[in-house]
C-alpha cells in the first residue's frame, strides 16, 4: 500500500517543522552566549591582573616625626624611610615626592642612603656607604631615603610624609613610606648634627 507524503495540513508534518525550528533557535542562542562568556572571562582576568599590578605591598610607615635644628651654612639631612634589614624586598625607585611648607625660601631634595640610615645629621657620609639620587635607583634592604634640607636664610620648615613611586617585580605604584613628617629649623648659627 502506497502512502503519500504528508501534506502541508498534515499534523505529523507540523510537529516535525516545529522540532526543526526549536533546534535551530537553541543553536543560535548557544552561539550568542559562547563569545559573551569568553569576553566576560577575559575582562575579569585583565581586571584582576591590572589590580594586582597596580597594588604593590604597602611600604612600612610610622607615626613618628623628626625634629631637627640646623644651620643655613650647611644642609641638614633627615632620615625619613628605611627598608628594614632582613626584609627580602627590592624596589626599583622611579622617584620620591613630599610636600613642604616653609616660612621662607628652602630647598628639599630626596637622596638614597646606601647601606645605612640616619636620624638627623650634617654629614651623611658617616652613616651611608654612598648617597645617590633615588630616581632610577634600586633600593634594597638596609638602604634608606633621606631628605636634604637647605636654605640661605633662617627658616622654619614643615615636611609631610614622603611618597615613593616604585616597581617591585611585576607590581608598581606610589605609596606613603616612613615617618609621618619632619619639622626643621635652620638659622644662621653653626650647628653640627651628627647623632642618629
Amino acid at each position: 500500500m502506497d502512502t503519500a507524503p504528508p501534506g502541508p495540513g498534515d499534523p505529523t508534518r507540523r510537529a516535525a517543522d516545529l522540532e526543526v525550528g526549536t533546534a535551530a533557535r537553541a543553536g543560535r542562542e548557544s552561539r550568542w552566549w559562547a563569545p559573551t562568556i569568553t569576553t566576560l572571562t577575559v575582562a575579569v582576568a585583565v581586571g584582576w591582573a591590572a589590580w594586582y599590578a597596580l597594588t604593590p605591598e604597602p611600604l612600612p610607615i610610622s607615626e613618628d616625626r623628626v625634629t631637627a635644628v640646623g644651620s643655613t651654612r650647611a644642609p641638614v639631612y633627615i632620615g625619613m624611610f628605611t627598608l628594614p634589614a632582613g626584609v627580602d624586598r627590592t624596589l626599583h625607585v622611579a622617584g620620591v615626592r613630599t610636600r613642604a611648607t616653609a616660612s621662607g625660601e628652602v630647598e628639599v631634595a630626596p637622596l638614597l642612603c646606601r647601606d645605612g640610615s640616619i636620624g638627623v645629621t650634617s654629614a651623611p657620609e658617616r652613616f651611608c656607604a654612598a648617597v645617590d639620587d633615588p630616581a632610577g635607583a634600586t633600593m634594597a634592604d638596609g638602604d634608606s631615603i633621606v631628605l636634604e634640607v637647605s636654605a640661605d636664610a633662617g627658616v622654619l620648615v614643615e615636611i609631610e610624609r614622603i611618597r615613593v613611586a616604585f616597581r617591585e617585580q611585576l607590581r608598581w605604584g606610589t605609596a606613603p613610606a616612613g615617618k609621618a613628617g619632619a619639622t626643621v629649623t635652620l638659622d644662621g648659627a653653626t650647628v653640627t648634627l651628627d647623632g642618629e
